[in-house]
Formats: C-alpha cells, sequence, structure tokens
C-alpha cells in the first residue's frame, strides 16, 4: 500500500533572500560608477563649449539683417511731387544719391524740374517719344536732347551742374542763370529759388 505524502513548495531562506537583494543594489551601484567615469568615444569636450548638439549664438557682427532707413530728404522730395502728381514721384532717392555724389545741393535738381516742365509734366517729344527731358537741358531751337529714362536725366543734369557750375564756384542761381538759360530775364532764377524753398521747408502736417 503506497502512503501519499502532502507534497509542499520549496521555501527559500529568507537570510539568503535578503543578501542576494543586497549583492544586487550594491552590483548595480559599481556598475553605474564605472559608466560614469569610464571615458568614451561621445564624451563631450569640456574645453569647447559648443558641440554639434547645440547652435553658437549669432554675435551683432555676423547678423545678415541691414536696418533700412529713409533718408528724409529724399522722402521730402517724393512726398512734394505726390502733391504736384509730377512723373518724377518715387525718384527722390536718386535725386539725393546723386547731388551727394556731385556735391551739389539735394533739392536743385528737383527744383530746377518744377521751372522747366512742371516737374516732368510737359516735357518736349521727339517723333512721338517722350526725352524724358525736364530740366530743359541741351533744348534750344530746334535741338532736343533726350534721355533713356528719368533716372539719367537725374544723373545727366547733377554731374552737369557740378563740373559746369558748382565746381567752379558758382553756386547763385541768378549767376548759373546767366549760362544756363540767359533769355528768362530773372524769371528763371526766381522760380527756381521758389520751389527750393518749397521742396527744402516741405511739411506734410
Amino acid at each position: 500500500m503506497f502512503i501519499l505524502q502532502k507534497l509542499t513548495k520549496p521555501t527559500i531562506n529568507r537570510n539568503i533572500l535578503l543578501k542576494w537583494t543586497l549583492y544586487s543594489h550594491i552590483a548595480f551601484i559599481l556598475l553605474a560608477v564605472v559608466i560614469v567615469s569610464y571615458p568614451t568615444k561621445n564624451k563631450i569636450d569640456t574645453k569647447n563649449k559648443y558641440t554639434i548638439y547645440t547652435s553658437k549664438p549669432l554675435s551683432l557682427n555676423e547678423s545678415t539683417f541691414e536696418i533700412a532707413v529713409t533718408d528724409a530728404r529724399a522722402q521730402k522730395i517724393d512726398n512734394i511731387f505726390r502733391d504736384y502728381k509730377c512723373p518724377l514721384e518715387g525718384l527722390g532717392a536718386n535725386f539725393v544719391k546723386e547731388a551727394d555724389k556731385n556735391n551739389i545741393p539735394w533739392y536743385i535738381v528737383a527744383a530746377i524740374s518744377f521751372q522747366e516742365s512742371g516737374c516732368g509734366k510737359k516735357i518736349p517729344y521727339v517723333d512721338g517719344e517722350p526725352t524724358y527731358n525736364a530740366w530743359g537741358y541741351g533744348v534750344y531751337g530746334d535741338n532736343v536732347h533726350g534721355f533713356d529714362n528719368w533716372v539719367q536725366g537725374i544723373e545727366t543734369m547733377s554731374r552737369y551742374l557740378s563740373k559746369r557750375f558748382y565746381a567752379q564756384g558758382v553756386t547763385e542761381t541768378s549767376d548759373i542763370m546767366k549760362t544756363y538759360t540767359p533769355p528768362s530775364m530773372g524769371s528763371w532764377y526766381k522760380g527756381v529759388d521758389y520751389f527750393s524753398n518749397l521742396i527744402q521747408n516741405y511739411s506734410s502736417n
């Protein structure tokens, strides 16, 4: 006759379990210390504070942005041309640029355009084509000088006034008139002076 023995689950000694847990924690801590302290290829170079994972901040001299500042003189010319509905509106910067380049008053070429052609409204035509000559430049008798565009006219007129008059010390419009348009008997320089003052003292208020 067989004797049935009661099966029981094996028991684990409590002391062994405590020791195993303790040794496991110690081993984990040692492994972590080794990993942290051991040099690797990916270790960050402390001498270089910028890594491939960070972007070097831009300094002021590396900025590619420029602040565009509108010249108040050019704005005055454009504003008065706008008010008078002149074909030359929008070219204020060209007048100022050429004036500065040629050492002449910034307003003089614009003022002459008012006197000679109503700021570009009344220009001569040749064979039905506009001459873009708002200054009466090279116009005498049947001879009419033309430009390819307004900008070329501004450039040419600025150079002419500089070389022929201002560089020679002739700066008064009454003296310029004697050579530029002698038959005007004074009306030319008075008109140019009037428009010069109008441009210089222009206010949008």
